[in-house]
């Protein structure tokens, strides 16, 4: 206490503009002890004598900058905005190059939604303190705030016209640039951060991953060049001149075979080699050239990564769009034993179960999926549907109450959880109930394949329409054949 006292005390004495040091007036003594109560009021949280003794201050001397920015910061401290301004404003025109009110003001400002003024604000704390780069880089959001993205660029250069370039500030000139369509600015701004750290591949890196995504693959692949000299290893390097020395004109199962010395180096890493598959997973078919060449890479990325989950959800992946349910349940659970925190594996196992109709195995996964993710829909989904194949349609209806809830305004999942309530009901659904559906968009074969079941009473064109379709989307030909009458 004794030491807030002491504090008290020398701010006091230098808030006091009158008379000299140990020739203080009656008058003087006053003035003090009225600063000394609205420091003690502000330390023991008391706005109220706070304010009442800071208007006394002004009062006897209305040129008091001081008095006025904490009457500033006390009403801030009460939400009092409006006030806080007033007060703010007055303390800057007063203590005109005093930074700390410049800046109390500013963000007066930018809290009351005040861009423009928050922004002549800090253009004038640029001249009062121009070596704070704090000050730049909040005066060039505020310039992005209302669209000035030139403006927000100019103000960022300047910075590094003066301190030099660093990489953060490189990296938010940038943005501005790429965001607005600027793509030769842009360009240069990491040009010349490459520059300025040499031989860091990293930083180049960057570069030719833009010139890539800008068409300029002739530049992109000299930068890919360069980086491989600095750094051998490079993955984004090695993967694009390995890709661009052997081109897909010969077919994508070729491309994939000359992908298989890339997946065995272990200079690369695994994220970058899945990455590079998964495009071609994504439209794999169940057989042929190119699925075999996935197969073969699936399989030896198991070999090479046997801890990993992310090599055996790969594997199941390629192993499921093939047909081989089996096998794809078998790297599933493999994963998840590595990795349990991943929904989409989850997702992928309980699909799979279903494929194969193994209705005990699939309630019991469900079950753990439901519990780990509470707020997981679709595992909701799963577990009430395996509960109704095993007999229990009490528990799936009330499952599927609980999954409206989580559902909420999506309206893509609250569409699936109604035609999972349908399928419950089968038997008793009109075309009406049905109407309403946006079934031919979903994606996943097991939506299709429930509104085929629900369709096999009312139209059975459309139902086999809809079966057919979940057989192209990778559901289980030896259960889906049966119904279309080719087994």
């Amino acid at each position: 206490m004794k030491s807030i006292l002491l504090y008290l005390a020398c701010l006091c004495a230098a808030f006091c503009v009158h008379g000299q040091p140990g020739l203080y007036s009656e008058a003087d003594m006053e003035f003090q002890d009225l600063f000394f109560q609205a420091q003690v009021a502000k330390f023991t949280g008391d706005v109220e004598a706070q304010v009442e003794a800071l208007n006394a201050v002004i009062k006897r001397d209305k040129n008091s900058h001081a008095a006025y920015h904490e009457l500033s910061k006390a009403y801030l401290s009460n939400a009092n905005y409006e006030m806080a301004e007033k007060h703010a404003l007055k303390a800057t025109q007063l203590g005109t190059q005093n930074e700390w009110y410049h800046l109390n003001l500013a963000e007066i400002y930018e809290q009351r939604n005040k861009p423009t003024k928050a922004i002549d604000s800090y253009r004038k704390l640029q001249n009062i303190s121009p070596q704070n780069p704090v000050i730049y880089h909040r005066l060039a959001l505020l310039q992005l705030q209302i669209g000035q993205d030139n403006e927000a660029a100019a103000t960022l250069e300047a910075l590094q016209k003066k301190d030099g370039i660093d990489e953060e500030t490189s990296r938010r000139i940038f943005d501005i640039y790429r965001n607005s369509g600027q793509e030769k600015k842009a360009i240069s701004t990491l040009q010349q951060l490459i520059a300025a750290n040499a031989g860091n591949a990293r930083l180049m890196g960057n570069l030719a991953s833009y010139y890539m995504e800008t068409n300029r693959t002739k530049e992109a692949l000299s930068l890919y060049e360069d980086i491989l000299k600095v750094d051998p290893n490079h993955p984004a390097a090695t993967i694009a001149l390995s890709k661009e020395a052997k081109p897909q004109d010969k077919g994508e199962a070729a491309y994939l075979s000359q992908l298989l010395p890339l997946m065995t180096n272990m200079n690369l890493p695994l994220d970058d080699k899945i990455k590079e598959l998964m495009p071609h997973i994504s439209t794999m078919k169940k057989e042929g050239a190119a699925t075999d060449e996935l197969d073969k890479i699936s399989q030896k990325l198991v070999d090479l990564y046997d801890k990993d989950a992310k090599v055996y959800a790969l594997r199941g992946d390629v192993l499921y769009y093939k047909g081989d349910f089996s096998g794809a349940e078998t790297h599933f659970e493999k994963a998840i034993k590595i990795d349990d925190r991943n929904f989409s594996l989850w997702h992928q196992y309980m699909q799979t179960l279903w494929e194969l109709e193994k209705i005990d195995a699939l309630t019991d996964i469900s079950e753990e999926a439901v519990d780990l993710y509470p707020n997981k829909a679709t595992a909701m989904l799963f577990h009430a549907l395996a509960l109704k194949q095993g007999g229990d349609g009490s528990g799936a209806t009330s499952l599927l109450k609980e999954a409206q809830m989580v559902a909420g305004n999506n309206k893509s999942l609250a569409e699936r959880v109604e035609l999972v309530q349908l399928w419950l009901e089968k038997g008793t659904v009109t075309e009406s109930d049905l109407s309403g559906l946006a079934i031919d968009s979903y994606s996943e074969s097991i939506y299709q394949e429930l509104a085929g079941d629900l369709y096999a009473a009312l139209d059975k064109k459309k139902a086999e329409k809809l079966w057919r379709r979940a057989l192209e989307l990778g559901a289980n030909p030896d259960r889906l054949n049966k119904r279309l009458g080719l087994q």
